[in-house]
């Protein structure tokens, strides 16, 4: 997200491309969005999507990398993201089970860009989770491109760069 904000044009992080009513909303959405996949509510946050051109995307190893040439951690679309949901969901699948207890703390959000109604955002995370008496700590940034209709905003991507990237790391077994 640094780098995004390093590179967003100056009034992003002077004045701000959105007002502050258009920013209340973005903080309060993306809270939203978080506590819908720590409560591991999967149809709800599926609902935040908007349309079939939809892009999930972990990078691993550089958070710039080619998708389409080199390897992604998750690299979604709408029709995949909904079998990865119904993993999730499945009771039978025991690589799932018992769920992770996640705690999800959303910070530094910022209007990066904004083009009529679709604005990128950027904003950095730390997740808790255990499972099964292991407890990990997740550092990371988001980038989001967002439908803003005016009363509410719908995801089109979504970008999580780990900070861990380009270490290995256990499955996850949850969304990031």
């Amino acid at each position: 997200m640094a780098k995004q904000i390093v590179n967003a044009a100056p009034e992003a992080v002077t004045t701000g491309l959105v007002d502050t009513a258009t920013q209340q909303r973005l903080e309060r959405f993306l809270t939203y969005e978080a506590a819908l996949m720590d409560e591991h509510q999967y149809d709800t946050w599926m609902a935040l999507w908007e349309g079939n051109d939809i892009r999930y995307w972990v990078p691993c190893n550089d958070d710039d990398q080619d998708p389409s040439s080199g390897i992604a951690i998750i690299y979604d679309d709408r029709s995949q993201l909904e079998e990865r949901i119904m993993r999730l969901k499945d009771k039978t699948a025991h690589a799932y089970r018992p769920q992770a207890r996640l705690n999800r703390n959303i910070g530094g959000v910022v209007a990066v860009s904004r083009e009529q109604d679709i604005v990128e955002v950027a904003s950095n995370f730390v997740l808790g989770e255990i499972r099964v008496g292991v407890q990990n700590i997740w550092f990371g940034k988001c980038l989001y491109r967002l439908h803003d209709s005016g009363e509410t905003f719908r995801l089109l991507s979504k970008k999580v760069m780990l900070l861990n990237n380009d270490e290995a790391m256990p499955n996850l077994t949850f969304l990031v």
